[in-house]
């Protein structure tokens, strides 16, 4: 019978087992590189033949750090995010920090609840793309940001740091791809016209049609959630208009893949009665039918770039604030149409 192990192992007998000091064994869990390969080997023997458990909260106390990242995304369920997340998780490994993620839904409630545990765990720094709330949310946000470093992606939150999109660009991009290839109506898709993301986009669309001398109508603006299902209500609106749209640039790729859904459900064909060019270019982007014309937003890269400004933002707290605008490129596929129209 195995006897019940009646006491937390501590350093010290690890340090016995191993026959190195105590010290040794810090610096082996904290995977500090100068201990020799062969004393790291017998101090890892000894954790593992022991049941050696690491006590992160003494450690914190000790260190006044947790070496956890707090991660709050908007929506899980969009792809995009999942590329992002993914981005952010690698980089910040690479410092040693773990990842501890959230989701709001869209729900800034939710998001207060998780902004509060995070900083009462409290993490070292939070990564963070606001829920959809207009200034109420960007401005509780921001109150936590006296309390340790926060960096907004995606959208914006005033007087944090931030890394993003030129989102007017890519829905200029966008605009005059459809313009040149023959659409006269253009319709603007999804999206809350209110939150940054949203209003930098719509700002695109209309300087674009400003440019290339199309007269903006306000009936072709539709918000909708970011969803796909928000994507597939707004169809009907578009169809039902007397003088109807011929294209419409989505916010996102979800929006414009429940777009296409609903179109085809409607017997139009996607990329000849109706073009859709969408906003991201996540995975499902290329592997649609048609394929989706859309606007690459690098969420990789926009991961990535956002861990590295909150590692700085922790190493050096009182740095400037800094804002990276990543440039979109536009991946022309099936879905907006090649051939040209008349109005």
């Amino acid at each position: 019978m195995n006897q019940v192990q009646t006491h937390r192992v501590t350093l010290l007998d690890i340090a016995a087992d191993a026959g190195v000091s105590r010290a040794t064994v810090s610096l082996v869990i904290r995977n500090v590189p100068s201990v020799a390969d062969s004393t790291r080997k017998r101090v890892l023997r000894s954790i593992k033949r022991l049941g050696y458990v690491y006590h992160r909260g003494a450690a914190n106390l000790r260190t006044q750090q947790s070496h956890a990242i707090g991660l709050i995304v908007s929506d899980i369920t969009n792809p995009f995010f999942a590329e992002v997340i993914i981005a952010i998780e690698e980089r910040l490994a690479g410092g040693h920090f773990v990842t501890l993620l959230g989701n709001t839904s869209e729900n800034p409630s939710k998001e207060e609840s998780l902004l509060k545990t995070m900083t009462e765990f409290p993490a070292d720094g939070i990564l963070i793309c606001p829920a959809l709330g207009g200034q109420g949310s960007a401005a509780e946000v921001a109150n936590f940001a006296g309390r340790l470093p926060i960096v907004a992606f995606a959208r914006r939150v005033p007087g944090l740091d931030y890394v993003g999109i030129d989102n007017a660009q890519g829905a200029q991009l966008a605009v005059e791809h459809l313009y040149h290839i023959g659409h006269r109506r253009i319709a603007f898709v999804g999206g809350d016209p209110d939150a940054s993301t949203g209003k930098e986009r719509i700002e695109g669309y209309q300087l674009a049609l400003g440019r290339l001398a199309l007269q903006f109508d306000p009936l072709l603006l539709i918000p909708s959630t970011p969803t796909r299902r928000g994507g597939h209500d707004s169809v009907q609106r578009l169809l039902q208009m007397e003088k109807r749209p011929t294209a419409a640039l989505c916010f996102n790729d979800v929006v414009a893949l429940g777009v296409i859904e609903a179109l085809q459900l409607s017997d139009l064909k996607v990329g000849v009665d109706f073009g859709v060019v969408g906003f991201n270019n996540i995975p499902d982007a290329a592997q649609s039918l048609p394929g989706l014309t859309t606007i690459d937003t690098s969420p990789r890269q926009l991961g990535e770039t956002a861990a590295d400004l909150l590692i700085r933002r922790i190493e050096k707290r009182d740095s400037p604030i800094q804002t990276v605008v990543l440039q979109p490129r536009l991946i022309v596929r099936e879905s907006c149409g090649v051939t040209s129209r008349k109005t």
